[in-house]
Formats: structure tokens, C-alpha cells, sequence
């Protein structure tokens, strides 16, 4: 999905870690307006948490009814220096981009773009839709010395999914031991990241082990979470910090929360409207090289329509200045 102009910030922003804190923090997430249909909850970034590991957005969209989405159109829009990941929860998506991929995505089914150098990409109503949409866009920073690699992209039907105690979980992507077991996610990674859902129908608590060089976050979709003496509902992100090799966590009935975490970037990244890279310049470049029809982002061909314009970026400051 795409960042809206009038959200993206005049000049690209610093995301840091804030992995030297251990302390927890909640965090509600910022509504914001998509599309006419469509309303999304914005956890990351924001002023006061930019990154988790290298989770550098996430987005909460929906439940959007049936009626309201079937004219659901995010039209051709760039990317570089990120991985996408679409999640979803119910309904189905249709993924179209410039590599020719033209990709359904059903709940509990992974769509990952890697857009390195540059991709687009459209999102459209699949063409028999009979649930709400609801899911989550979350994009993972690629590492600087990533961040040019070609563009690809990959969908996973089948993730590892497994009990946690008496919760439901569902590994997207990363690792994770539980027990004597090691489960690893399929999901192509370039710097060590991780992302599971964990769901239930009852009252739970489970023992959630951490890796203590990772730092982490907790979204809660529905539902609400206890853990560290915080308490976090639908909305809300509760962040962890690092330093940790384990947590336990209690969840009320019907709860349904993305645990993500990962090593945090050494430095800050650069983001601007859907940009992402260690250098500031280089969104500078990929913003004329994509107003001004640049070969570098291909083409969705699929699609019918307009593309979607970057917003202009004013004339960067001098030292001087």
C-alpha cells in the first residue's frame, strides 16, 4: 500500500531504534484516511517509536465491508529500500506489479515485495469477494548493503503454525523455539527479523521466548494483552524494548495480536513517502526518476488506469542554510 500525501513529510525522516531503552511503552496508533472506503491505523512510525528492529510502518486496515471494498483501487505507486509484507485476516487482495506478477491473497497467505532498487505495484478488490477486508501492512528497512538488490516478489501459502500455550500462533516470518522444536518461516529476510501472529478464542497466557538481541513490539488487532505490568487494546502498540530472553503474556478472550521484533539498524534510516534508504539522496533520485517515468520502476501493466504522482519534495538545505 502507499503512504498519502498528505501524510508523507516534507523532507525524509530519520527512523532510529530506540533499542537502547528496556523499558515498555503503549503507544496508540494514528487513524488516517486511504481511500474514501478505507480508514487505517498507523502504529509506525510515529514521533515518539520510528522503528523495531527493522520494522520501519505498520498499518492496521479494516474489517471494510463486502459492499465498500469491491471498488477498492490503490492505483501503481513506487518503492525502494523496503520489504512488504500484506497480511491478511479476511477477504482477498489482488497483487499486480511491474515484474508481471499478478498475485490473490487470502487470509493467513503471505504476500513479501522486496522493491530494492525499485518496483511498483497496484493492490485491487479480488474479483469474487464475499468476506470484510481486514489485515496488516507492516515494511521491513532493507540493511544498507541490501538495499539495491533486484527487485522480487513471493507469496508463501504455507506458514508453520503451532500451539503456544493455549494460544494459536502462526510464524511469518523469522524463527522461533518453542520447546524443543525450532520452527523457521520460509519468508525470504536480508537482516535477522521476525513476525508472528498469535490468536485465541479464550483466555490464555503464554510463556513468549525472546531473543535477548532482539528488540520487540506488540500490536494488538482485537482483543488486549497484559505483559510487564502494561496493558495494551485494540489499536495500540506495546512496545518491549531489548534485553529479554523470555515474557509472559496474558490475553483476554477473542485476542488477536502481531508480536514483531528483529536486530535493530546499527543507524538511522531515511523514509519519505514510500521510500526507504540510508541515504537521503537516493529518495531524492528515486522521487524524479518515478514522477518522471524512470524505466527503473517498470510498469503495471495489468493495471487500468492512472498511476499514482510522488509528491513534490522542496530543494534540500544546504549546511549554509
Amino acid at each position: 500500500m502507499t503512504r498519502t500525501r498528505a501524510d508523507s513529510e516534507d523532507q525524509p525522516v530519520p527512523c532510529e531504534s530506540a533499542h537502547l531503552r528496556r523499558d515498555a511503552l503503549v503507544v496508540p496508533a494514528q487513524a488516517r484516511q486511504l481511500t474514501p472506503q478505507m480508514r487505517v491505523f498507523r502504529s509506525l512510525p510515529q514521533r515518539q517509536l520510528r522503528m523495531i528492529g527493522p520494522w520501519c510502518f505498520v498499518d492496521h486496515f479494516g474489517p471494510v465491508a463486502t459492499a465498500d471494498y469491491r471498488q477498492f483501487d490503490i492505483p501503481p505507486h513506487p518503492h525502494i529500500g523496503l520489504q512488504t509484507i500484506t497480511w491478511l485476516l479476511s477477504g482477498q487482495l489482488l497483487h499486480q506489479d511491474s515484474l508481471g506478477y499478478e498475485q490473490p491473497l487470502r487470509a493467513g497467505e503471505l504476500n513479501l515485495m522486496t522493491a530494492g532498487n525499485g518496483i511498483s505495484h497496484a493492490e485491487v478488490a479480488a474479483a469474487q469477494v464475499q468476506d470484510p477486508l481486514h489485515g496488516l501492512q507492516l515494511w521491513a528497512a532493507l540493511p544498507e548493503a541490501n538495499e539495491a538488490t533486484t527487485a522480487r516478489f513471493d507469496h508463501y501459502k504455507n506458514l508453520p503454525q503451532f500451539a503456544l500455550g493455549e494460544c494459536q500462533a502462526t510464524l511469518v516470518i523469522g524463527d522461533y523455539v518453542a520447546g524443543e522444536r525450532r520452527y523457521h518461516s520460509p519468508a525470504l529476510q536480508f537482516h535477522p527479523t521476525f513476525a508472528m501472529q498469535l490468536k485465541t478464542p479464550r483466555v490464555a497466557v503464554a510463556e513468549l521466548q525472546l531473543e535477548a538481541d532482539y528488540e520487540y513490539g506488540l500490536y494488538v488487532v482485537s482483543g488486549r494483552a497484559d505483559l510487564l505490568g502494561k496493558t495494551a487494546v485494540a489499536h495500540e502498540l506495546l512496545y518491549l524494548g531489548s534485553g529479554r530472553k523470555s515474557v509472559t503474556i496474558e490475553l483476554a478472550a477473542d485476542t488477536l495480536v502481531m508480536v514483531i521484533g528483529g536486530e535493530a539498524f546499527a543507524q538511522p534510516v531515511q523514509m519519505w513517502w514510500n521510500f526507504v534508504s540510508s541515504d537521503a539522496e537516493r529518495i531524492r533520485i528515486a522521487q524524479r526518476e518515478w514522477n518522471g517515468e524512470h524505466e527503473r520502476f517498470g510498469k503495471v501493466a495489468s493495471y487500468r488506469g492512472e498511476r499514482l504522482l510522488a509528491p513534490e519534495l522542496p530543494a534540500s538545505k544546504t549546511k549554509e542554510q
